[in-house]
């Protein structure tokens, strides 16, 4: 309690040691804000009609107000013991007065000089009204002095005045020699005077007020509002510095009391465990010790030195450990057995999911949104979009024919060791293997299965290597890809089941994988996938043809992807797309001429060698139409 008390007087201390800095700083602030209305208001209500037609300013009244909740804040600050701050606050209070008294002293000349229609340079203006309505004095004449006065009040010249003054004597004189009558002649000259004699006083005026060219009252005001400044900076570091050494002898006067506090507490608590505790920490200690063994300490027993609950619980414990005990090696034996028994089913479940996990991908079950074959039931179907790659081996027919059955099995196994693996880098997975074909399916985007069927050029470089060294020729694939909807299921009977893809989108697949040998081409891929593409700029490709494939009815726009190892194709393939424009805007001989040049640089182009004979057809009429489409018949 005394510790609580304590904090509370030292929290309530120091509240009142920042209340004075807090207060300080937020006098700084309304002087600020005072000087802020200020400038308000000889921006605006020095230009305010109806602040010289009423006196009625919210910008003063702000001020007033702003100055004198500032004045009341420095009132409450008590720097009793501290000279030096009090006396540095009776100078603010000093400069405040000096402030208020010259702003005031600016508002009276202010007011005395008018604005438009009011005060001095309202009656300023009249005299010129009515000079300006005497026919004796020229137009012009009256012009000119209405020009030097406003040139002034715009730019605060003194040549202007000297030129007014000049205008003034040429109109006296001019009035002096017109014949006119005396009276009339005095009337003149009266207001002549009149409105000289204002004019002056208004450039006198200016010069006292100086607002334009922050000289005069205006001048000595910033004056008066950089010394408050500079003495509120002055006090707010003062008060730091005493707000800093308060802190310091309060927190050690604090700390040196807790000290001691907590000193006679800590000596009273341990008198008190000693003499009534002491039972109760044996037992504490005991359990402590069975409870690091593992519940397995048996030499031990706490001793019993007292008949009160304390002794009745040492006692309980003693039995209590006892048992424990005992049921714990009963427990541990049945619990090895177990062990020793799931250890080895565990062991055949992970055999088993990884055996299966090679008939059935890992993948295929996520997207089916099972966890293991265990839960996949018949008919488990879901739809997805993904990019089907169909890759075949170039007549793998005459190949198998020269090796034995071993051999075909130790050849296909040792390409898809390969293939398999940059299929699975780049995200995708193998749905089946069809002999020496592989389909793959990749779900996120159609640029990682082009990339794959890229870094299929590297595996087959080295495969083919190694192919060379054993006397066996080397080999080539074709590639066909395609981007569609696709549903991913299982189909069979309750005891026998298969997970399979049903699409047209996998036939298309398989479909453009055909046309790699018509057309030459090591991978080519359908606009379907193109438009998927999410950077297809990364990527190197060309129109092939409109073709309609075996068993569709409607045409596809194939395209060939160009690997970076096709250095060839990739040299001219601006000159291709420049053919393949030209066709399009029916200029056939230009096309043809282009086709035959690049035949001149790569006669192995498949694709090339078929347009430059469709163009030769055409313009020779073999063809009665440009629009007719290859049909592919033969897969």
């Amino acid at each position: 309690m005394l510790i609580i008390t304590l904090s509370f007087t030292y929290i309530n201390k120091r509240e009142r040691i920042l209340s004075r800095t807090k207060e300080i700083e937020r006098s700084y602030a309304l002087l600020l804000k005072s000087v802020k209305a200020q400038q308000d208001f000889f921006s605006y209500e020095t230009k305010s009609q109806r602040f010289f037609r009423t006196g009625d300013s919210e910008y003063l009244n702000y001020y007033l107000k702003l100055l004198d909740s500032t004045r009341y804040g420095l009132e409450q600050i008590d720097f009793s013991k501290e000279q030096e701050l009090n006396q540095v606050i009776g100078e603010i209070k000093s400069d405040i007065t000096r402030i208020d008294s010259i702003f005031l002293d600016l508002i009276v000349q202010i007011q005395a000089r008018g604005y438009k229609d009011h005060n001095l340079e309202g009656s300023m203006r009249r005299d010129a009204h009515w000079l300006e309505r005497a026919p004796e004095i020229p137009t012009k004449d009256v012009l000119y002095l209405r020009r030097h006065e406003k040139d002034y009040i715009i730019r605060n010249e003194k040549s202007y005045v000297s030129r007014f003054r000049r205008r003034i004597r040429d109109i006296r004189t001019r009035i002096s020699q017109r014949p006119i009558s005396r009276k009339r002649k005095e009337e003149i000259l009266f207001y002549v005077d009149s409105y000289q004699r204002k004019f002056l006083q208004l450039v006198d005026l200016d010069e006292r007020i100086g607002i334009r060219d922050n000289s005069g009252l205006k001048e000595l005001l910033d004056n008066e509002i950089n010394v408050a400044e500079i003495n509120f900076n002055y006090i707010i570091d003062l008060t730091k510095q005493w707000e800093q050494n308060e802190f310091r002898r309060l927190t050690w006067y604090f700390i040196i009391i807790t000290l001691v506090l907590v000193g006679g507490s800590v000596f009273i608590s341990t008198y008190i465990s000693k003499k009534i505790t002491r039972p109760l920490t044996e037992l504490t200690n005991h359990i402590t010790r069975f409870v690091d063994s593992k519940f397995t300490l048996e030499s031990e027993h706490p001793m019993v030195r007292t008949e009160d609950e304390i002794g009745k619980l040492t006692r309980n414990f003693s039995f209590l450990k006892d048992e424990v005990i005992s049921r714990l090696k009963f427990f541990k034996q049945k619990v090895d057995e177990r062990t020793e028994e799931l250890a080895n089913a565990n062991k055949r479940l992970l055999r088993l999911s990884e055996a299966n996990s090679r008939f059935v991908p890992q993948e295929f079950l996520n997207n089916l949104g099972r966890k293991s074959i265990e839960e996949v039931m018949l008919g488990d179907q879901v739809e997805r979009e993904m990019t089907i790659v169909f890759s075949d081996i170039r007549e793998f027919t005459k190949i198998s024919e020269s090796l034995s059955p071993q051999e075909n099995f130790d050849f296909i196994n040792a390409y898809l060791n390969g293939v398999v693996p940059i299929i699975r880098s780049n995200g995708g997975f193998i749905d089946k293997f069809i002999g020496d074909s592989v389909m793959a399916l990749f779900p996120k985007n159609p640029d990682n299965a082009i990339k794959t069927v890229f870094e299929f050029d590297a595996f087959l470089k080295d495969f083919n290597l190694k192919l060379k060294k054993e006397n066996k020729p080397a080999i080539q694939i074709g590639t066909g890809i395609h981007t569609g909807n696709l549903i991913l299921g299982t189909i069979g009977h309750d005891h026998r089941l298969e997970t399979t893809v049903i699409s047209d989108a996998v036939n298309t697949a398989s479909r453009v994988e055909g046309l790699t040998k018509f057309y030459h081409a090591k991978t080519i891929g359908t606009e379907a996938t193109i438009s998927k593409l999410k950077k297809p700029d990364a990527f190197q490709y060309r129109f092939l043809d409109k073709v309609r494939v075996k068993g569709k009815t409607k045409t596809l726009s194939v395209y060939e992807f160009l690997s970076p190892s096709e250095t060839k194709k990739i040299a001219y393939l601006e000159e291709y797309n420049e053919a393949v424009q030209l066709i399009e805007q029916s200029k056939i001989k230009e096309a043809t001429a282009l086709f035959a040049k690049i035949l001149e640089q790569n006669p192995d182009d498949g694709a090339a060698k078929i347009f430059y004979e469709k163009c030769n057809n055409y313009i020779n009429r073999d063809t009665p139409s440009w629009d007719d489409i290859t049909n592919m018949i033969t897969k």
